[in-house]
């Protein structure tokens, strides 16, 4: 197929890595792609360092005219869009060629459902949500589009013997939202483990003030951005998603599965698929310090159960979260769309 991957966001984001992480295994599989993104972006520089043809977007509506002209010179028969504003060019890009467009989601804002929105809709021949939360949503905010629900695979990390340390690992950007807070809380009640979290971000100096509030500043350590993540991850006996929102798709949760680490995560965006309640890990609500630690606890403190959850994690990244099944479900949609 010749296929282009719409995506205008300029900085690193989950939508960013879902574009491009596709984008890259279709390619891989022999299909004719381009990558089109905004001039200058992480996600241009990312698509063009791995290898992809690319385009750079500046000025698109500008562009429109050598935009459709570059389109209709490659062939392309489909167009998979993956934001909003993209999602608008696509739909201008299309008229008078016929190509089915593609409409990806990946973030947790609720869909818009203005005029021009529902317009877009009509014109789009299926929608891709990245968890069923947003193919709830999009159903319910476009009655009769067709939805599919496809999650991000991702390339799996090396499962490794699980420590006899009670470290509990959490990855992601220090902000508010990853809900770093949370868990300093909830490493007060659990006085044996210690917590060893890889990422930076504006959030550190705050932080530190609440790792000192609660007590547990010699047992919470701030590892910063980790460059060998096999080895921060090879230390870490239990895993941790405290999201406070978002993770419209996690990419942390998925790696830590992936490694064979039982995963304590809160009920948000994508976490619920992911986690297996009992089975995989334990789901806790959001914001909740005493049910996060009690969880942790139970992980901890039970023979075999890290191993266990921790085995079931694997499997199932295994089922339903590699690059290959992710792309196989968006060729098949492809394909029956064309």
């Amino acid at each position: 197929m010749r296929l282009i991957q719409l995506h205008d966001e300029p900085w690193d984001s989950g939508l960013a890595h879902y574009a491009l992480t596709l984008a890259g295994e279709l390619k891989r599989r022999g299909h004719e792609l381009q990558f089109w993104a905004k001039a200058g972006s992480w996600a241009y520089e990312k698509a063009r360092s791995a290898g992809l043809a690319t385009r750079q977007i500046r000025r698109p509506w500008a562009e429109l005219p050598a935009l459709r002209r570059e389109l209709r010179e490659f062939k392309a028969e489909l167009v998979n869009a993956h934001t909003g504003s993209s999602h608008s060019l696509a739909a201008a890009l299309s008229a008078g060629i016929g190509f089915p467009l593609v409409r990806t989601r990946a973030d947790a804002r609720a869909a818009k459902t203005h005029a021009l929105a529902r317009v877009l809709a009509r014109r789009t021949a299926a929608f891709v949500a990245a968890h069923g939360g947003i193919a709830l949503d999009l159903r319910r905010s476009f009655p009769g589009s067709r939805v599919e629900i496809i999650p991000q695979g991702i390339e799996p990390l090396s499962a490794s013997a699980l420590p006899s340390e009670p470290n509990i690992g959490i990855l992601g950007r220090l902000d508010p939202v990853k809900g770093h807070a949370d868990l300093a809380e909830a490493l007060a009640r659990v006085p044996k483990a210690r917590v060893l979290a890889a990422g930076s971000g504006r959030q550190l100096s705050e932080l530190q003030a609440t790792l000192k509030q609660f007590g547990v500043e010699g047992r919470f350590e701030l590892l910063g951005f980790v460059d060998d993540l096999p080895s921060f991850v090879a230390r870490c006996r239990v895993a941790v998603v405290a999201s406070r929102g978002s993770e419209a798709v996690s990419r942390a949760g998925l790696e830590w599965m992936s490694a064979g680490r039982p995963l304590i995560a809160t009920e948000v965006g994508c976490l619920p698929e992911l986690v297996l309640d009992g089975v995989t890990g334990r789901l806790v609500p959001p914001q909740n310090p005493a049910k996060l630690a009690a969880a942790i606890d139970d992980c901890l403190a039970t023979p075999g159960r890290a191993e266990e959850w921790g085995r079931a994690g694997r499997a199932r990244y295994e089922s339903f979260y590699t690059v290959s099944g992710f792309a196989e479900r968006t060729e098949k949609l492809y394909r029956e769309l064309l």
